[in-house]
Parts: C-alpha cells; sequence; structure tokens
C-alpha cells in the first residue's frame, strides 16, 4: 500500500501563502490611485467656481451697464467778441478774429477725456476760418473752459456779391460750429464715445464792429 509523500503536505501550505499574498496586494493595489481621484476632484471645484466667478462678473457688469446710464454733456457758449478789427471802403480790407469762448459740463459720475476741439465760422456756407483747442479731460461733475481764436479770411470773399451787399447794409452774418469729441469710460473699463457740437449764428454790425443777434444750440451723440 502506498504511503503519501511528505512533500506533499508541504506544497499545501506554500500554495495557501501564495494565494494570501496574491489576494492581500489585490485589495491593496486601488489605494494607489486615491490621490489622483482627489486631485481630479480639486480641478473640478476650481473649474467650476472660476465659471461661477466668471459668470456673476459678466452678469453684475451687464446689470451695471444697463443702469448706468452715460448723461449728455453740457456745451455752452459763454462769449464770442471780435479782435484785431479793422475796416475800409474794400471788403478786402475787413479784418477780423472771432474769440469764442465755450465751456463744457460733464454731469457724469466719470470723467470725460476729449480730443482736439474743432471750431469753424462760416459766411453763407462758406468757410471762412478755422481753429483748434488742445485735448484734455473733464474730471466727473466738473466744467472745463475752451478758448478758441480763429482769424477769418475775408478776403475770400471780396468777389462774393452778397457780402459786399450785406457790408453795404452794415449787418453780416455769420455761423459758427464747434465740435468736441471724447469717451467716457464706465467703471474704468468699458470706454463710451459720446461726441458734442455746438452751433451758433451771430451777426456783426459794421459801423460798430460789434456782435448782435447771437444765438446757440448743441447737439449730442451717445
Amino acid at each position: 500500500m502506498l504511503q503519501p509523500s511528505p512533500n506533499r503536505d508541504q506544497i499545501a501550505p506554500l500554495a495557501m501563502a501564495v494565494a494570501s499574498d496574491e489576494s492581500t496586494f489585490s485589495t491593496k493595489s486601488p489605494q494607489k490611485t486615491k490621490p489622483n481621484h482627489n486631485r481630479h476632484k480639486l480641478i473640478l471645484c476650481f473649474g467650476t467656481c472660476g465659471i461661477l466667478i466668471t459668470a456673476i462678473f459678466i452678469i453684475l457688469l451687464t446689470i451695471g451697464l444697463t443702469l448706468y446710464k452715460v448723461k449728455e454733456p453740457i456745451m455752452t457758449m459763454n462769449s464770442i467778441t471780435l479782435e484785431n478789427l479793422s475796416s475800409g471802403s474794400a471788403s478786402s480790407s475787413l479784418n477780423m478774429s472771432v474769440v469764442a469762448d465755450v465751456s463744457v459740463k460733464n454731469p457724469n459720475a466719470a470723467s470725460y477725456r476729449y480730443g482736439s476741439s474743432l471750431t469753424s465760422v462760416y459766411y453763407n456756407k462758406i468757410l471762412v476760418g478755422q481753429a483748434e483747442a488742445p485735448p484734455g479731460v473733464a474730471q466727473a461733475r466738473r466744467t472745463v473752459r475752451l478758448n478758441v481764436t480763429v482769424d477769418l479770411m475775408v478776403s475770400q470773399l471780396i468777389n462774393d456779391e452778397k457780402f459786399t451787399q450785406d457790408l453795404v447794409t452794415g449787418d453780416v452774418r455769420f455761423n459758427t460750429s464747434t465740435l468736441v469729441g471724447g469717451r467716457v469710460k464706465v467703471f474704468g473699463m468699458v470706454r463710451h464715445h459720446v461726441d458734442v457740437m455746438m452751433n451758433c449764428s451771430l451777426t456783426v454790425d459794421v459801423p460798430t464792429l460789434s456782435l448782435r443777434n447771437q444765438s446757440c444750440w448743441q447737439h449730442v451723440w451717445l
């Protein structure tokens, strides 16, 4: 009768030990993916927070721009005077300069930054003089003054029959136009374009070389 080999009893425990080691390894290995899983959660959390903050900022900015309306700057012609006056029998000897004292009031809570302003003088739709004033800034709820001197080129009207008739009658009517273009910066970021134009009509009394019948009106583009 065959006797069981003593080596056979020794193999079984070894097999059980190997199986036990494999089960231990298999249960511990998934723990290695835990840091990656946490990192993914953090990235997802920060990404969601960033999207929410951006969305809230855009909503608040949209509401602010909707509620905050840029107000029209107010341009006022304080005075128009004549300088360097000289006259003679001929229209070519009539020389003068028009000095326009203009003020611009900024009623907004933000500053109004404007470029060079342009003042033009016309006679019967003919340009007879033009001058620029330097750029500047009208602070919030403040008023700035613009003084412009325009030399009139009356000599180019020497052959204009209507101008000659006006000299004889003693009344010469001119029109002036002052244009100021700039931007209002809302919330320090968004720039809103604002243009202001002041038009005036005035009559020069030739015998006294003085102004009369002056009237002005403004137009604003927002």
